[in-house]
């Protein structure tokens, strides 16, 4: 029989309203422990034994764990980001890939949105001085007064532009990929290298998926290169962003404050030092969650693991 894993959380949470094309096929779906937000190590590999394909989350699929699983033909990642799974490994032991590109770009963009006027407005703030029983009123920033500069055009970085523009903020981004500009200029966004976006910016949304050439992209030297008081949001992936050289940035006021929905260490650990500033906000990898994205993700995550399967 036809053994599949499901790993996902958001899938594991609603796997009775889309399994039934598994059903269909009489394959034996295994839903698999996850206690934290991800699979990694021996405990990925006891949930994928003798399996052949998997609905995955943000599983680490290494070398050493690809290696232990003869059986894997096909890895279906639910989401974008496939920066846990070791692709040239999954290529020498013929593991087919796939990813379910484009079905977040609202969400994420609607977050970034939202922690961009969390953090200009000081909502945070507000928020605790109430519940401690105060009455705060601290002034903000206008959004139009701001230049915001977007770290990665691609669909979620211009559907940010979409909402920064129809807010007012004027709007610069920074790609490598030419079509990105192209489509981005289109739509009004000035595309500059990345030193004139960190010079231009008061607010910077990072929107980059994570790879050799974004890992600690905004590093020590890139938070010395912005301006003073910048504000920071980072809806793309966590190790873009030097952990070490934000605390730095925060500690000596050179960023007035910044929104994380993800982080470099994650879930961050108690001791870690971004904990200590109440001009952080935290989110929890979740910009993308919502009933409605994860229904369409869940359903093009399983047609493409069947479709792969179905054809190897």
């Amino acid at each position: 029989m036809t053994r599949v894993a499901v790993t996902c959380l958001q899938l594991l949470r609603d796997l009775e309203q889309h399994r039934a094309p598994l059903d269909d096929r009489s394959w034996d779906v295994v839903p698999a422990h996850v206690p934290g937000q991800h699979l990694e190590g021996d405990a990925l590999v006891d949930a994928m034994r003798d399996c052949v394909g998997v609905v995955a989350g943000d599983d680490q699929f290494t070398a050493d764990v690809l290696a232990q699983l003869p059986t894997l033909r096909v890895i279906s990642k639910w989401g974008i980001g496939i920066d846990g799974i070791d692709l040239e490994a999954a290529e020498r032991h013929g593991i087919v890939v796939r990813n379910t590109p484009g079905m977040f770009n609202d969400e994420v963009a609607d977050i970034t949105m939202a922690y961009i006027t969390i953090v200009v407005r000081r909502l945070v703030d507000i928020d605790r001085g109430v519940r401690a029983g105060s009455w705060p009123k601290p002034p903000g920033r206008s959004l139009q007064s701001l230049t915001l500069g977007i770290v990665g055009l691609g669909a979620i970085g211009r559907a940010t532009a979409v909402r920064a523009l129809a807010a007012g903020m004027p709007t610069v981004g920074t790609d490598p990929s030419p079509e990105s500009r192209e489509a981005a200029t289109a739509m009004g966004v000035q595309c500059v290298d990345l030193d004139e976006l960190l010079a231009k910016s008061d607010v910077i949304a990072i929107n980059a998926p994570l790879n050799a050439a974004t890992h600690h992209l905004i590093d020590e030297a890139a938070f010395d290169a912005m301006r003073e008081g910048v504000y920071l949001v980072n809806t793309g992936r966590g190790a873009v962003v030097s952990n070490d050289a934000l605390v730095a940035a925060l500690d000596v006021g050179k960023v007035t404050a910044c929104a994380l929905d993800v982080m470099e260490h994650e879930p961050p650990p108690l001791d870690d030092p971004l904990r200590q500033f109440d001009n952080v906000v935290f989110g929890s990898h979740n910009a993308s969650n919502t009933l409605d994205a994860s229904a369409r993700v869940s359903d093009v995550a399983i047609a493409n693991l069947i479709e792969e399967l179905e054809r190897s």
